[in-house]
């Protein structure tokens, strides 16, 4: 006994933490919320690309050779040296323009993702949290098991001396003594097992455990005014709809294949000429400028292919769009059906476990005063525990099921 009571109390001694601490450790911790914070730096630097299209463009070279006698002769330098300082500057081409805009619009993209990801892992963390307030009463409910059959125990020992019952009903009462120890120890094993679950989730290393109890708490069912909810804040909607806006922006700039392009260039270069007849060496320099107007005429109509597929894409993604809508919306009546049916269970179970106890309390009295059986005693108490387990089951699920339908509108 000495033995369970420090266990218990090695679980009980664990760093509390409550659902918003742990949120927000998941929510800095996570590893798919890390690679997409990565992501959106990459996305970044995907503008900067995007950018230098609109940014001139300079280049510098500068060469040296070297001939050897047999090579160089007459007025030919051994000596041959030359250098060009070239800028462009991109004067007009859609394109570059556009593919700024789809740059951005991809960023606006990932931040979304990002988000999409967060409310993902909030919904994880209070689901194994709620899991965990679960377990932890469950581990308290067969605490106070063993508590029980150990007074049942003393008590059917103290009648078995006064010669009052068997030998069989002592031993009954040492085995169901025993089988509450071992209830108590698997209850105590799962909930340390999910609890390491959820360290590990965390990615923190501290002895942790759930502040709280599972409670029930009112939600308001208005589904119309979820929906609306749902069409403004859900984040895969959302994630959805401005992907669309990526997929038309890529029709765009399909189309750019469509328009000219213009440019213009400046250079400044400089060359070794011929030997003087002082025997130096000539240099021939000066600039150059110009424009350079570009328009593909016919190019066998890959552009008009490109833009189809373009197209195809685009409406590819819209179809899914519609089913990701209605597929949300309908998880959303499912969870709204969930929450009305587990709300009458808890109804039910509430009605069950007032019985229960009473009917526990009437067959202890009972069997105190050996009026009632040891069988009428264990039946009673495994009804009480089961009862009070499925309560706290479906006070489990109606907690879940409300961080459900608050990932779908939040």
């Amino acid at each position: 006994m000495r033995l369970v009571i420090f266990l218990f109390l090695w679980v009980s001694f664990g760093w509390c933490i409550t659902l918003e601490e742990a949120i927000n450790i998941a929510l800095k911790n996570n590893t798919n919320i890390r690679l997409s914070e990565l992501d959106l730096k990459r996305v970044e630097e995907d503008i900067k690309k995007a950018r230098a299209g609109i940014l001139p463009q300079i280049n510098a070279s500068y060469s040296y050779t070297r001939l050897d006698s047999s090579l160089a002769f007459g007025f030919t330098p051994k000596n041959r040296q030359s250098y060009l300082l070239q800028l462009n500057q991109a004067i007009f081409d859609k394109s570059v323009f556009d593919a700024l805009r789809l740059a951005k619009l991809s960023k606006d993209l990932q931040s979304y993702l990002l988000e999409d990801i967060k409310r993902t892992v909030e919904l994880q963390t209070k689901n194994l949290f709620y899991a965990l307030l679960y377990k932890k009463q469950l581990v308290e409910l067969y605490k106070q098991n063993i508590s029980y059959w150990e007074e049942n125990y003393n008590l059917t020992s103290a009648q078995y001396k006064a010669g009052v019952i068997p030998m069989v009903n002592l031993l009954r009462s040492k085995a169901q003594l025993e089988s509450a120890k071992a209830q108590y120890e698997q209850a105590l094993s799962d909930y340390k097992k999910s609890l390491e679950d959820f360290k590990a989730y965390l990615r923190i290393d501290e002895d942790v455990e759930p502040e709280g109890s599972l409670q029930l708490v009112p939600f308001e069912e208005d589904y119309n005014k979820l929906e609306k909810l749902l069409l403004e804040r859900n984040s895969t909607l959302l994630v959805a709809k401005k992907n669309l806006e990526v997929y038309q922006k890529r029709i765009d700039l399909a189309k750019d294949s469509y328009y000219p392009t213009l440019s213009g260039f400046l250079t400044y270069q400089g060359s070794t000429g011929r030997r003087s007849l002082m025997g130096g060496t000539e240099w021939i320099q000066g600039y150059t400028f110009g424009f350079q107007l570009q328009y593909n005429i016919f190019d066998g109509f890959q552009k008009s292919a490109n833009v189809a597929q373009a197209n195809i894409d685009y409406l590819k993604q819209k179809e899914n769009f519609i089913d990701l809508l209605y597929n949300q919306k309908a998880q959303l009546k499912k969870n709204l059906e969930d929450l009305k049916s587990l709300r009458a269970q808890l109804k039910a179970v509430e009605a069950s476990l007032e019985a229960a106890k009473e009917s526990l309390k009437l067959s202890t009295e009972r069997y105190r005063y050996g009026v009632g059986s040891q069988l009428e005693v264990l039946d009673a108490r495994n009804n009480y525990n089961q009862t009070l387990q499925n309560y706290y089951l479906v006070l489990y699920q109606y907690m879940s099921t409300i961080a459900e339908i608050d990932r779908l509108t939040k």
